[in-house]
């Protein structure tokens, strides 16, 4: 249109200029209409170009506008998922919480307000054992080979109001002929006082690092000799009341416990207050520094029967070894007399860094006799471990202790899990002052396939040296295939 009008206008010029060269004032009229359409055709592409830059910019912005919002909402829904699953989990954790799934891979129940959940947790151990052995002359012991069910464990466990915790676990493959000999956990806890959390019931007395991680999440098929040794001969799970702290770098728990409700006795009750304190400096999943300190004082659960004229107790130091399919003490102190009460102190130390791990303890256990020497039992062990994939051992800061591994390309994502190789090196000694226990000393090789974050298979490679009445020095291939559900 503009063109027409143009060559409408030179069309009046060339007549004008023919017909009518002497009016000047028409010329300049025209002149001055072309030099004014001109200017417009400027100002309508600068205007064009202003909307163009301006469209740009709105669109820029809801763009971004649009991330902010998806990212604000998936922060929100991560944190959802933190709050429900807060049962072991650390707030520091948003992008990955091992602790998501605490209820296992089966989706756990839920009340329509949300203040109630439920869910069932299983866990199959099944283990082999294949024994090199060199014969103890004294008792002719013979380590068996085989297979057991060393676990076979139901888990019933729940949240109520937001605040109360609650767990029922049973292990059948340890069940006997007392139905209550495979109760493993009966408790209930109470985290309204964060960062207090208080616990009661039947549960595990917390006495060390290997001691205290889940069995599902160790590094090894059997917690370290020594540090087993002294925690659990004062007997757990036990009944209890107990406390943990959490601040920025580090935890505390202490507890009253009593010994297994097994134990039959018409006597007092051996009790004892266990505790441990544990410094955090770094503390994120794949990063940490653990440090600590833990112990008990006991008194003792004093039987009615003597030996050698000298009151007997429930208290006994034993340990299989580091694997349990023989089934038979390789170091005993037997039941120790004369007793009145007895202690015990440990240093722990563990560290990740990527794919390396350390891991570390040291502890003794001091007898207090009323007419006898008091004797004194110590043992510790060094364990590392690598992680030959892109994978990280998972410290659990809430617990200060190790949790379960996500792999990053799981079997059922199409990748080959998480691999690791782990080394172990432990000392038991179990003699002294008249008590001839025996003394081991243990060496493991491991290696750990983490199929998914629910299936795992170990194979370790045992070589044990020991001396005493019930020792035995033998080579061992064990092997471990767990399923949780």
């Amino acid at each position: 249109m503009r063109l027409i009008y143009i060559l409408f206008l030179n069309c009046i010029i060339f007549l004008s200029h023919n017909s009518l060269a002497e009016d000047i004032s028409v010329i300049d009229l025209i002149e001055k209409q072309l030099k004014i359409i001109e200017a417009q055709d400027k100002k309508i592409k600068n205007l064009e170009n202003l909307v163009n830059e301006l469209s740009k910019k709105v669109n820029n912005i809801n763009s971004s506008v649009s991330v902010e919002n998806e990212k604000n909402e998936n922060e929100v829904k991560v944190e959802e998922n933190s709050n429900e699953s807060e049962i072991g989990s650390s707030s520091s954790q948003k992008v990955y919480n091992p602790e998501k799934a605490f209820f296992g891979p089966l989706q756990p129940l839920k009340s329509v307000d949300g203040n109630y959940t439920a869910g069932f947790m299983g866990l199959v151990q099944l283990d082999g054992a294949l024994h090199d052995q060199q014969a103890n002359y004294n008792n002719n012991n013979d380590l068996s080979d085989g297979f057991i069910v060393r676990r076979a464990v139901l888990t019933l466990a729940g949240l109520s109001e937001k605040d109360w915790i609650w767990f029922l676990s049973y292990n059948y493959a340890n069940e006997g002929d007392n139905p209550k000999n495979g109760l493993g956990a009966a408790m209930a806890i109470y985290r309204g006082f964060k960062p207090w959390w208080l616990f009661a019931g039947l549960f595990g007395n917390s006495v060390g690092l290997d001691a205290s991680n889940f069995s599902t999440q160790r590094q090894f098929i059997e917690a370290a000799m020594p540090q087993a040794t002294f925690a659990f001969s004062p007997g757990s799970p036990a009944m209890g009341v107990a406390a943990t702290y959490r601040g920025d770098d580090h935890y505390l728990r202490f507890g009253l416990y009593g010994e297994p409700y097994v134990n039959a006795s018409s006597d007092d009750e051996g009790m004892g207050i266990h505790g441990r304190a544990i410094w955090q400096p770094v503390k994120e999943r794949k990063k940490a520094f653990h440090l600590g300190v833990t112990g008990y004082w006991r008194t003792v659960n004093s039987a009615n029967t003597f030996t050698n004229g000298l009151r007997d107790s429930t208290l006994q130091f034993r340990t299989k070894g580091e694997n349990s399919v023989s089934g038979d003490y390789i170091l005993d102190t037997g039941i120790i007399t004369d007793l009145d009460k007895y202690y015990h102190g440990g240093i722990e130390f563990a560290m990740v860094e990527g794919p390396i791990s350390l891991q570390a303890e040291w502890g003794a256990v001091m007898l207090d006799r009323k007419t006898k020497a008091d004797p004194t039992f110590s043992g510790g062990y060094m364990q590392g471990g690598y992680m030959l994939t892109d994978d990280a051992r998972n410290y659990n800061a809430y617990f200060a202790q190790f949790w379960r591994i996500k792999p990053n390309m799981s079997l059922t994502q199409g990748g080959m899990g998480a691999w690791e190789l782990a080394v172990r090196a432990s000392t038991l000694n179990l003699s002294d002052s008249g008590i001839n226990g025996g003394k081991a000393n243990s060496y493991t090789f491991g290696i750990n396939w983490y199929m998914t974050s629910f299936v795992k298979s170990m194979v370790n490679i045992i070589h044990v040296d020991s001396e005493g009445p019930s020792s035995e020095d033998y080579n061992l291939l064990g092997a471990r295939l767990q399923l949780e559900f």
